[in-house]
This record gives C-alpha cells, structure tokens and sequence, in this order.
C-alpha cells in the first residue's frame, strides 16, 4: 500500500534509555573473548541499555515529559496518544490508557497501543498522521519495548543484540506532506516471535516464551524487499535516490545497515548508522538514531526517507520533511529505588 497525507508534520522527536547497560565485553567468559569480538565487529553493537526495574510505561513517560518540557505544547492540546510496544506493562489494558493516566492528559484523548516492533515507529507515524487528518490538534506518539526481559539467559544471538529503550514523538498539523509504503508478509511470523502459550501456563494463566529470531531468515527478508519499497515509493513521490538527504534505517545490525546502504547506492553521509552503544531498540530505533545526534546537527533534512522492518514479517517507510522538526537529545532514566516512582532524569 502506498498512500499520501497531507497537511501533517512532525514537530518534534525525542527517546529515554535506561542508565543501566551491558558491555558486550564483560560476556568473554561465558562465550570466549574471540566469539565475542567476532560478533561485535558484525553487529557493530559494543553494548545496550538494559531496563531492570524499569518498565515500558516508566520509559515512555520519561521520553514523553522530557518532549513536553523541551517544547511549548500544552497537554490540553493533546488529543490522542498511540504507544506502539510488544512490551506492555500489563497483558491488558494496553500501554497507551496507563501514559494518558501518568501524564495527566484529557479524558477526551483517545488512548491506544499499536503492537508492532521493528517497523513500528513508521506504522505509528502512519496511524498519527490519520488522526490529525481526521481533525486532531496533537498526537503524541510514543514507542517502547523492554525486550532484553523476553532474552532466554545465555542466547547470544539476542542477547548481544536487542536493548531497551523508549521514544516520543509529536505529530500535528502543518503544511507537509508525508507519503507512506508498507508491505506485510505473514508467512514469515514465526521467523522472530515471542510465544504466547495459553495451554501450559500454572494456574490457568498464559506462559510468555523467549524471544526467537532466525537471523539469516529476517537478514534475507530485509536485504531483498527493502530496496524495492524505497524504490515503489520514491517513484510515487517523483525523487531520486540521491536527492535525499537522509535515510533513516531501522537499526537492526551494522552489517544488514552496511548491505543495504550497498545495494541501494547510498552514501554513508545518507544512512548514519547509530546503534554501537544501544543495540537494536526495535520500534524505538529510528526515533532514537534521529534524536540521538550522529552528525545529523546542522545538516539538511528537507527530504528525509524512514523505513523500518522485521518482526510480522513486515517493512513501511516514510518519506517527509525533517528540516524543522526539533530532535532534542534523549534522556537516560535510572530504575526507581521505590516502587511506582519513576526515577530523575539526566540528559545524555
């Protein structure tokens, strides 16, 4: 599906990271120093933010204060907050009710989660950017995964890969247009999934599983379908490959990001890749690669390309304007040292 909205802009981006972090390097003793080297110089992951105590709804609550005291939005203008996670804090109801409730927002805003990880972020921008369409002031959208709680211990195929982190983003009305492709193929679901067992779980509630990936499964998904969506859709807007100034990739490993940037002839000016010191953060990792600096300061973002893919298996990109949107520098969140209050913050 390709479609176009107008009348809709991003003001502004931000993301939350937990303070507490794994260097890849203390796990040499449980996996050997060489296999270890071997995977960071693939990955290009030294470490990630691991969130503890924190919870996904402490994690978006702090990307989303951090993003209303950085701009002069005033919360009654909020009408709608959509939180994409796979990572709620509870089975039910969804994120989005307990962050309206945190944040103190009107009960006319509609509040409500989108379960979707890697292209998350785009799928959240997509569904944002309906709202305001439809005649919404402000959509505040957040995403937010605590995935390395999903981690089977000692599986470091993930282990060395996924990190925590939230984002916060403001959608609202403006002179922009945004143009949006995305493709679903489900028959690749069970590639990487976290299983949900209704059947053996004690005493008659569901057993969550661990986190599965089938790498070379997902690498070969991203490596074969992404270039031709970039393509469907820059074709759809009437722009060149090199007219863009940046591609922000889902920040899924340095080699996948090192391979489609080859394929798609793109420079590395075009597609920073950010993710040495937060590994893959998910539907948070586009927001967080934009907010989180890399040479993007001072750099031209009028025609700005995001795409995100995996989990589904699914992949949507976004092509758009950048160029006033305030990426304001994300905030690391210590866990609470009592229970239900989330912790101070300190920006990066």
């Amino acid at each position: 599906m390709i479609v176009s909205i107008d009348r809709v802009r991003v003001s502004a981006i931000t993301a939350a990271l937990p303070a507490a972090r794994l260097d890849m390097a203390s796990l040499a003793d449980e996996h050997g120093a060489l296999e270890i080297r071997r995977i960071i110089e693939s990955t290009g992951i030294r470490a990630v933010r691991v969130a503890g105590a924190l919870s996904t709804g402490d994690l978006c609550e702090a990307a989303a204060r951090h993003l209303l005291a950085a701009t002069d939005v005033r919360k009654e203008s909020i009408d709608a907050v959509v939180v994409v996670t796979q990572t709620p804090d509870d089975f039910m109801p969804g994120a989005a009710v307990g962050l309206q409730a945190r944040l103190g927002l009107s009960e006319e805003c509609l509040a409500f989660d989108i379960d979707y990880g890697c292209s998350g972020y785009v799928y959240g921008l997509l569904q944002a950017s309906m709202l305001v369409q439809a005649g919404c002031r402000s959509v505040l959208l957040c995403t937010g995964d605590v995935t390395t709680k999903l981690l089977k211990p000692g599986d470091r195929h993930v282990q060395m890969v996924f990190g925590d982190a939230a984002s916060a983003s403001l959608i609202e009305a403006g002179d922009g247009r945004i143009d949006y492709a995305c493709r679903t193929d489900g028959s690749g679901a069970s590639h990487l999934r976290t299983p949900l067992d209704y059947a053996n779980g004690s005493h008659g509630s569901a057993q969550v599983g661990h986190l599965h990936m089938s790498g070379n499964e997902v690498m070969n998904f991203a490596l074969t379908r992404v270039p031709p969506l970039i393509d469907q859709l820059l074709a759809h807007c009437g722009i060149d490959k090199a007219a863009l100034d940046l591609v922000a990739l889902h920040q899924a490993n340095q080699f996948m990001l090192r391979y489609l940037r080859k394929i798609m002839k793109l420079s590395e000016a075009q597609t920073p890749i950010g993710l040495s010191e937060v590994g893959n953060t998910g539907p948070s990792s586009i927001p967080l690669l934009l907010a989180g600096g890399h040479g993007l300061a001072g750099r031209a973002r009028k025609e700005s390309l995001l795409c995100g893919f995996g989990i589904g298996l699914s992949l949507a990109a976004a092509r758009l304007d950048l160029s006033a949107t305030r990426l304001i520098a994300p905030v690391n969140v210590v866990a609470p040292l009592v229970p239900d209050r989330l912790a101070a913050q300190v920006s990066v």
